[in-house]
């Protein structure tokens, strides 16, 4: 797997980065933004879009994620057979990134975990607070580990909260001060800064 987790204040041990060294994104804990509404988000709440330099995620990245993961199975309709692999992937996603809800399922009557973000807003400009949104969903089979999957669906509006509803955060690797870029050794770089423009 792809992912390692981190924190968001260096030494604290909050854990709240989930790092994809394939892509280099850091995504934010679930839980951080639980019971926020997209709005409240994207205006600052938390000040992860302020502070911390957060954006939403679109829905390719959110893909690309879940694909690091090992997630292969997405929306309900699938018929095609897929591994349990899928499902400790979604639990192991889960463990690293939070956001999840205990359900009572009534057609399986199997207890499931259901994670769920809202991602970036389809179309330019910020949307207005009745502006319907969508969100992505884990849904996790505690009991029947070979039906957990990947959906999205409707949620609501852009200014709605709940605290089952949290929001897909990413932002570009940080790279801590004094460090040197992968694939760069520290010579490499020294003879690189000495060198004068011509």
């Amino acid at each position: 797997m792809a992912l390692v987790q981190q924190n968001l204040v260096p030494a604290t041990g909050d854990h709240l980065i989930t790092l994809d060294t394939d892509t280099n994104l850091e995504w934010l804990s679930l839980d951080a933004t639980a019971n926020l509404s997209y709005l409240e988000v994207l205006g600052g709440a938390g000040g992860y879009t302020t502070t911390y330099g957060f954006r939403y995620a679109t829905g390719q990245e959110i893909g690309l994620l879940h694909q690091h993961a090992g997630i292969t199975k997405y929306g309900i309709s699938q018929v095609v057979p897929f591994p349990q692999s899928n499902h400790a992937s979604m639990e192991t996603l889960i463990e690293l990134m939070g956001g999840t809800t205990l359900y009572p399922s009534v057609t399986s009557g199997s207890v499931l975990v259901q994670t769920q973000g809202m991602m970036k807003f389809r179309g330019p400009g910020i949307p207005t607070p009745i502006m319907p949104m969508s969100v992505v969903q884990l849904w996790l089979f505690k009991n029947n580990p070979g039906s957990s999957y990947v959906d999205s669906n409707p949620v609501g509006n852009a200014g709605k909260r709940a605290p089952e509803i949290a929001s897909y955060l990413v932002r570009n690797r940080i790279m801590p001060a004094g460090s040197i870029s992968r694939g760069k050794s520290p010579k490499a770089a020294k003879a690189r800064s000495g060198k004068k423009k011509g």
